[in-house]
């Protein structure tokens, strides 16, 4: 299963907007219940009622991906964060997913980059950009960035898998600069395997993570059937 972390945020409005809102409503409604089918065309009406929401905008992006459409993901998500002002690190993020699954690699580490700059704590950012600067061969970058994600969030249940990736880069790190790229060689099989089992951007991936209403630090799960 694919694992999307959503968010019920408190909307506001006026009564001018009330067919957006109810609109919106609707579409989040659906989608937090896993049918992102039902929820696109309420998503993509409240979109034209009130373009301003950025909510919409991030929402529609993850259903695109879902329905396996990354290229509109990637447009829908772009033209959220040209609107964006209390979101822009979900945009950078999401997008970088997108690009992930499509093996844009570099471009993927450039909007996890220009996420963890907004917000220096989503943790989620540096998980990914560590799985995107393994994918290029920047070892010591990726290393870097699962060593940051684990001080982060040091109870994640992945940190096993983490911790046996980062044993397998630091025994290259290790190596004689003569001796490197041999050893990059003799570890890349074992590296993919255990990337392959990480919850990351090209697999299971957490798209979205904002605050939950009302307060509440946790967000609130959804799982999406492959």
């Amino acid at each position: 299963m694919k694992r999307i972390l959503a968010a019920f945020l408190l909307m506001t409005g006026t009564a001018s907007l009330f067919a957006a809102s109810d609109s919106f409503d609707k579409g989040e409604a659906l989608f937090v219940q896993n049918h992102p089918q039902d929820a696109r065309p309420l998503l993509e009406s409240a979109l034209t009622e009130d373009p301003a929401n950025e909510k919409t905008y991030l929402y529609l992006g993850i259903i695109y991906q879902q329905l396996g459409d990354t290229q509109k993901a990637i447009e829908i998500l772009k033209q959220g964060l040209s609107v964006s002002t209390a979101y822009k690190e979900l945009f950078y993020y999401n997008i970088g997913n997108d690009l992930y699954a499509r093996k844009d690699f570099a471009g993927a580490e450039a909007m996890y980059t220009s996420a963890v700059a907004v917000r220096k704590d989503l943790s989620e950012g540096y998980l990914n950009r560590a799985n995107a600067r393994l994918q290029q061969q920047n070892l010591d970058g990726a290393y870097a960035d699962y060593s940051y994600f684990l001080q982060l969030a040091p109870q994640d249940p992945q940190r096993p898998a983490i911790e046996k990736l980062m044993a397998l880069l630091r025994k290259v790190q290790d190596q004689k600069e003569a001796d490197r790229q041999a050893a990059i060689a003799k570890q890349q099989a074992l590296m993919s395997d255990v990337l392959k089992g990480l919850n990351n951007a090209g697999d299971s991936t957490k798209n979205l993570s904002v605050e939950s209403i009302n307060g509440q630090t946790d967000p609130v799960s959804v799982d999406i059937k492959d």
